[in-house]
C-alpha cells in the first residue's frame, strides 16, 4: 500500500524546506531488472523520469536504513516510489534523503539515527545532519 511522508523543515527567514515523498514496500520476489540495489537484498525502484540528484539522495537516506531493513527483511525488499515533489523555489536535493529516512522510520517503525535539516543563521542557509555518515560516500 502506497504511504505518504510529508517533510517540513523548521521556517526560517529563507522559507523552509519540504518534500512530499509517496512509495510503497513490497516484498522482492525476484532480483528486479531495473532499480538500485542499496544493501544486499534492499532495493529502490524509481519513477520514471526521476532526476538523477533525487534519486541519489532517496538511495542515500534508504542506505542509512539499508543493513536494519534488510535484517529485517532477509527475503529481500524493495522501496517502489510513485512521486517525490517539493517547492521548486526552496529545492535542496538532500531533502530527498531526510524525506526517505523519515519514510522509512514510519513504515518499519525505526528508531531516529539523527537524520536532520537546521536553518543555521550564521550560514543564511540549512544544514543537514546524516547521524555520523558521510553522505554520498561507500562509508555508510
Amino acid at each position: 500500500m502506497e504511504r505518504v511522508f510529508k517533510y517540513r523543515s523548521k521556517i526560517s527567514p529563507l522559507g523552509g524546506l519540504a518534500a512530499k515523498l509517496t512509495a510503497e514496500s513490497l516484498r522482492l520476489q525476484a532480483p528486479p531488472h531495473t532499480g538500485v540495489q542499496i544493501y544486499q537484498n534492499f532495493w529502490i525502484l524509481p519513477h520514471e523520469g526521476i532526476y538523477w540528484a533525487d534519486l541519489a539522495w532517496l538511495c542515500f537516506g534508504a542506505s542509512l536504513s539499508g543493513e536494519s531493513i534488510s535484517s529485517m527483511h532477509p527475503e529481500g525488499m524493495y522501496i517502489k516510489i510513485h512521486s517525490l515533489t517539493y517547492a521548486i523555489a526552496d529545492y535542496r536535493p538532500e531533502v530527498a534523503a531526510v524525506a526517505m529516512d523519515g519514510w522509512l522510520r514510519d513504515e518499519f517503525g525505526l528508531p531516529d539515527n539523527g537524520v536532520r535539516c537546521d536553518y543555521n543563521p550564521d550560514l543564511s542557509g540549512y544544514t543537514f545532519h546524516w547521524g555520523g555518515r558521510k553522505p554520498l560516500s561507500d562509508d555508510c
